[in-house]
């Protein structure tokens, strides 16, 4: 099975609340109903990735001030 891109209508359908989950779309970050709002869809496991990498920085960040 490939993945598509959802459109907005779609997207707006499958969120639930903040959080976005949708394993069958290809996105990464997709777009909110705000005009600078974005959101990562948790079904993509590059989303996850992101976040690893995101707290791995964190870390290192608060890890080098704190000594």
């Amino acid at each position: 099975m490939t993945k598509r891109k959802y459109n907005q209508k779609e997207v707006e359908q499958a969120r639930r609340g903040r959080i976005y989950i949708n394993r069958e779309d290809a996105r990464i970050f997709v777009r909110k109903s705000g005009l600078y709002a974005w959101t990562m869809n948790l079904g993509n496991p590059w989303s996850w990735v992101i976040m690893g990498l995101e707290l791995l920085v964190v870390l290192l960040i608060t890890g080098i001030f704190l000594n």
